[in-house]
């Protein structure tokens, strides 16, 4: 269950991928949620591409992980010492040191305005640490 915090959405696949934070998800059934991303980032253009994805709920404390791949831009691949991130079977990675990871495959995709919407059917999930969700706090990342 997603609390609307911060999370991490990482597509591509497990050996080359891109990522980004984002403050809303949804789960809108057992098997099914909705996001919404940026039109126009370098992920968002993969993720459309490559129809899959996997979101990585983060915990209090991990500010610093969001604001690593926060930015419409963000090409870069996480700090080690920041993100531990792992295959998966479904050839898409997932950060190991947050409080959840969902592997997700894109069902419908809507434009709105500057973002794009997307609902998608969960694949897997497992939580990972037993800590708090970070919530988005607007005036903390956009001062």
């Amino acid at each position: 269950m997603f609390t609307n915090g911060v999370s991490i959405i990482l597509t591509g696949t497990n050996d080359d991928y891109k990522g980004m934070a984002i403050a809303w998800v949804s789960q809108v059934e057992k098997e099914h949620l909705i996001i919404s991303i940026p039109k126009g980032a370098k992920a968002t253009n993969l993720l459309l591409k490559r129809k899959a994805f996997s979101v990585n709920e983060l915990g209090l404390g991990q500010e610093d992980l969001a604001r690593e791949f926060g930015g419409k831009n963000c090409e870069h691949k996480p700090n080690a010492s920041l993100a531990k991130i792992n295959s998966t079977e479904h050839n898409l990675p997932i950060i190991l040191n947050c409080c959840s990871s969902t592997i997700c495959r894109t069902l419908n995709v809507v434009e709105i305005n500057e973002q794009v919407v997307i609902t998608a059917e969960i694949i897997s999930s497992e939580n990972h640490l037993g800590i708090q969700p970070l919530i988005f706090n607007k005036a903390v990342y956009f001062k």
